[in-house]
């Protein structure tokens, strides 16, 4: 993983003449855990919950209307719920590499709307389960353990300031895929505002 992260930074800093622009951005994950226990059944006692969610990365255009970004995020998949009256709670920060592909549009009063194929790798650095009074560290639990891939998509709109600098919101899906006989999944719904700076 580190040899990734490695490579990734280097691509990040030495694309500076093809790069279009650095993307940052911060906003709120609202996450739901889908557990599938061995015998099929998806119980209901999770219950979505909030966190940060931070990124930095480079987009580049491919074509005309066609542009993709690399990156770097940090983000907290948090979870609630109860079991026979007994509340709980996770807390899991991961860190990884993003990805994202698509098309954009600039149309009415200067607004750029783009869609991304989006996809992200990415590793718990910390997280503890909150249970009758006492915490647990989740650092060996194989649910949360190992890389996590998910795939989904970005929606954002952009409306630019000046020559180099532009504001956007964006909206992002994320969806793990973890098969098994007893599985969790993490879907997060992002909403971020983020501020682009072209490159010369």
């Amino acid at each position: 993983m580190k040899s990734i992260f490695t490579f990734v930074i280097v691509v990040l800093f030495t694309t500076t003449i093809n790069a279009q622009s650095w993307n940052f951005e911060a906003g709120n994950n609202i996450t739901r855990y889908v557990f599938t226990n061995s015998a099929g059944n998806n119980p209901d006692f999770l219950k979505s919950s909030s966190g940060l969610h931070l990124a930095l990365s480079r987009e580049n255009k491919l074509s005309k209307v066609f542009f993709y970004d690399l990156g770097l995020a940090y983000n907290q998949y948090n979870s609630v719920g109860d079991v026979q009256n007994i509340p709980f709670s996770y807390q899991a920060d991961f860190m990884g590499l993003t990805g994202g592909i698509g098309p954009s549009y600039t149309g009415l009063h200067g607004l750029t709307v783009s869609a991304k194929a989006s996809t992200a790798v990415q590793k718990m650095i910390n997280g503890n389960q909150f249970l009758q009074n006492h915490y647990v560290d989740l650092a060996g639990d194989d649910q949360f353990t190992g890389l996590k891939l998910s795939v989904g998509f970005t929606l954002a709109i952009t409306k630019k300031v000046n020559d180099q600098v532009s504001v956007y919101t964006s909206f992002q899906h994320l969806d793990t895929n973890t098969f098994g006989t007893s599985t969790l999944n993490f879907i997060p719904s992002t909403f971020s505002f983020g501020l682009k700076i072209a490159s010369k």
